[in-house]
């Protein structure tokens, strides 16, 4: 629970705060850019809410931390922010929110189908976000990009009876998972396409749905957070320049975003080139 004695020098000072356990991991400023900042080593607030609107967002963000580090002066009635979540991001794809502080509050995301329903890496179990997407369907895949980002995904598979997809070489993350893919072919599941791109890791995956929606992981992580090897990262994002229909990006780190219309290749090619800078 965020602690308002230890809350971060430079708010603005009302209702909501950050306390100085904040890892700044930029989750607040995802779903509230109005309300939070970046102050370099935590979040703060920049501008209390002002709207309804407004205070819906930092209440999302507020459940959303990974720590814990965002509170209120005053006890809130947070049940239309449990509520949002899954919070719609665009056709068919969801944000889960309740990012895990095991994951250095990585993203995960819902993707609703025609046949079948899937959730991209794990937030920390809820049974307020597992029932809310049970209401929406249910879970049929889990998808794990990398061993970082598993949080609770073996709750959600034992709460919905959803298989759990992994890499050989990230099993040790999830080792009971339902399907382990091998090798370093493209693999097709349902309207999923799962792709190897290691780098990041020896066994990261990245997922493209419905070919325009590209759920990215790691992949995009500077070479700070590198484990594997960087070269080998570079190569695997250079490939994924092939892929033109792309209109969504959603990383496990940093804010999910829209492409313009054949412009993922050039995205890519930036991306590249910043990444040969980092060398």
């Amino acid at each position: 629970m965020a602690d308002a004695k230890h809350h971060v020098a430079g708010s603005v000072e009302g209702d909501f705060f950050v306390d100085s356990s904040c890892i700044n991991c930029g989750v607040s400023r995802h779903y509230a850019p109005k309300t939070f900042g970046d102050n370099g080593a935590h979040a703060f607030v920049k501008a209390q809410p002002s709207s309804q609107a407004d205070t819906l967002a930092a209440q999302m963000a507020l459940l959303s931390c990974p720590v814990a580090a965002i509170g209120t002066a005053q006890k809130q009635d947070l049940s239309r922010a449990r509520r949002s979540f899954p919070h719609a991001l665009t056709d068919g794809v969801f944000v889960n929110g309740y990012n895990d502080r095991a994951s250095f509050g990585a993203h995960s995301y819902f993707m609703r189908g025609d046949k079948e329903n899937w959730m991209v890496d794990a937030p920390r179990f809820t049974k307020h976000l597992a029932d809310n997407i049970a209401a929406m369907g249910g879970l049929d895949y889990i998808f794990l990009s990398h061993r970082d980002d598993v949080s609770d995904a073996h709750k959600y598979a034992a709460f919905f009876g959803a298989k759990r997809i992994i890499h050989e070489f990230e099993r040790a993350a999830q080792p009971d998972a339902e399907i382990i893919l091998e090798g370093k072919d493209d693999h097709e599941i349902g309207s999923a396409r799962i792709m190897f791109t290691p780098g990041h890791t020896e066994g990261h995956l990245v997922l493209l749905w419905r070919q325009s929606y590209l759920f990215v992981g790691d992949h995009f992580a500077s070479s700070a957070y590198c484990w594997d090897s960087w070269d080998g990262q570079i190569e695997s994002t250079r490939k994924l320049g092939v892929l033109t229909a792309v209109e969504w990006v959603f990383p496990g780190h940093g804010k999910w975003f829209e492409v313009a219309p054949d412009d993922f290749p050039n995205v890519i090619r930036k991306r590249v080139d910043k990444m040969v800078a980092e060398r």
